[in-house]
C-alpha cells in the first residue's frame, strides 16, 4: 500500500536537497579559488604565445611546431 506523502517529510526533503547543494557550490568555489586561472607571466589579455615542443619528450605529441588547422583568416 502507498502512503501518502506528509509535508513534513517533503519539506525535510527539500531542505536536505538544499544543503547538498549549498556544500557542493562551497566546495566548487573554494576549489577554484586554489587553483590559478589565466597566464602565470605577466602577458595582457588576448596576446598569443607560440611555443615550440622539446625534442624528445612525450610519447605520441607532435614533434617540432605545433600548426592550428581550425585557423581560418577573416577579412
Amino acid at each position: 500500500m502507498m502512503e501518502e506523502a506528509s509535508f513534513n517529510g517533503a519539506v525535510r526533503t527539500i531542505l536536505v536537497l538544499a544543503a547538498i547543494w549549498l556544500v557542493v557550490r562551497w566546495l566548487m568555489r573554494r576549489q577554484q579559488a586554489a587553483t590559478p586561472n589565466g597566464p602565470s607571466d605577466d602577458r595582457k589579455k588576448g596576446e598569443v604565445r607560440i611555443e615550440n615542443v622539446p625534442q624528445g619528450k612525450g610519447g605520441n605529441s607532435p614533434q617540432g611546431r605545433i600548426v592550428d588547422a581550425d585557423f581560418e583568416e577573416i577579412k
